[in-house]
């Protein structure tokens, strides 16, 4: 039997080569960090809602959730199929069951420099791997194999270029050529022309217009005036003569080389994303508020909260929500929130209903009238006009679908469901 990994019992935390801190596990105690004394007198706090801004050892706010991580280091870790692919790694690579004994500290040491958001570690478990170029219709042969069980072992180009973004459905992060058409590894400095971005692959239980769909939601959610990142869809040649279209959408943790500081909202206040009502919409509105200090952001969330209602986007939950820290560019200056891009935008029917809620007498049911009330708190939102401009945005579906070439068919279940829901917002 191989042996088992390593155990990692101190790490250091880096951004852009700068020592931010260190994590160390005290035996019986928890996962405890540290700000580097440099880190104070030039940085910022990393999650200034939970942590403190001093030079003493701090467990998490929550030790119950993220296996003990701080909630910035914990949105370092993938869920659903990144975790997928890093489990079958420690099990194909140290013996079968093996990542049911690595700890919180051992996945960070794994993920190395290769994490979303802008920290990496080390001691890292293993020397990076430049896996260059990259076919993604190689890799997305590969994460049909894994769906289906048929490998313990997993092709490294898939767990490298795989094993870092959050989310069930299979996908992949690459560094794309200006043109879609070339992709490269996205560890290492990028290529003159190409950017980073994340590919989606379709799960083996969904149609072949899923990522064209996604596509299309993101284009009405535009529409709209929900804040999207740059998306586009990759039209992939297979080898039996069919073609995949992937929906691709650019990373906005990225800005050419350099990493920005990223927590998604279940980070920043410890939501358990995999519980419903974990957090309503009323507090994401205070949260950005508190956060960001401006109305501009908040009216991004308010707008996205009604997308999300009325697109019927059941999997809007904690982790589907990010902000976006950018550090302060002179000495003196202060960090700046932003809302991150909306993600993971399309039709969900996720855990029966929203699981974010929208609070009052019947939380799991957005109304107009609910809505309204939502936005009344903040004199410069305007809830009506923005429900009109979703309304309006999602009834031009049918256009949206021709432009992108998708048979209507694979919309009309989608949107009789649409409509029904629309019934609630009629005046």
């Amino acid at each position: 039997m191989a042996k088992g990994p390593k155990r990692t019992e101190v790490l250091v935390v880096l951004k852009h080569g700068v020592k931010v801190g260190e994590l160390y596990k005290a035996e019986g105690r928890g996962i405890y960090f540290v700000y580097d004394q440099g880190w104070l007198a030039t940085g910022f706090n990393l999650s200034p809602l939970t942590m403190t801004w001093d030079d003493k050892p701090q467990l998490a706010w929550n030790t119950s959730l993220f296996e003990g991580l701080h909630g910035p280091f914990a949105d370092s870790l993938p869920d659903g199929w990144g975790m997928l692919l890093m489990d079958r790694f420690f099990s194909s690579t140290y013996g079968e069951g093996t990542h049911l004994t690595v700890s919180a500290l051992d996945r960070l040491a794994y993920m190395g420099d290769r994490g979303m958001g802008a920290f990496e570690y080390q001691p890292s478990a293993e020397k990076s791997e430049r896996v260059a170029p990259v076919d993604i219709c190689q890799l997305y042969a590969a994460s049909i194999k894994v769906q289906q069980g048929e490998t313990q072992a997993v092709l490294n180009a898939l767990r490298l270029a795989g094993g870092s973004p959050g989310g069930a459905r299979p996908k992949a992060i690459l560094a794309l050529s200006a043109d879609g058409r070339s992709a490269t590894s996205a560890f290492g400095p990028l290529p003159q022309g190409y950017a980073h971005w994340i590919v989606k692959f379709r799960a083996l239980h969904e149609p072949v217009e899923t990522g064209s769909i996604e596509f299309a939601y993101a284009e009405m959610a535009r529409d709209a005036g929900v804040t999207m990142a740059e998306s586009t869809v990759l039209s992939t040649p297979m080898p039996n003569g069919e073609v995949e279209k992937f929906f691709a959408t650019k990373r906005f943790d990225r800005e050419g080389d350099r990493k920005v500081h990223m927590m998604t909202v279940s980070a920043l206040v410890y939501a358990n994303y995999r519980v419903l009502s974990s957090i309503d919409y009323p507090n994401l509105l205070k949260l950005t508020q508190a956060l960001t200090k401006s109305s501009v952001e908040v009216e991004k969330m308010a707008r996205l909260m009604i997308f999300n209602a009325l697109s019927h986007n059941h999997d809007d939950h904690a982790k589907n929500f990010a902000f976006l820290c950018h550090a302060p560019e002179q000495p003196g200056e202060k960090e700046v929130w932003t809302l991150a891009p909306a993600y993971d935008v399309t039709f969900s029917n996720a855990m029966g209903e929203h699981t974010t809620d929208f609070g009052g007498r019947n939380p799991g049911k957005p109304t107009r009238k609910r809505i309204v009330e939502i936005c009344r708190d903040y004199k410069y939102l305007k809830a009506e006009e923005y429900i009109e401009q979703t309304l309006l945005a999602l009834s031009q579906w049918r256009k949206v679908f021709t432009r992108l070439h998708i048979p209507h068919k694979a919309g009309e279940g989608i949107f009789n469901v649409l409509d029904k829901l629309h019934k609630d917002f009629e005046k």
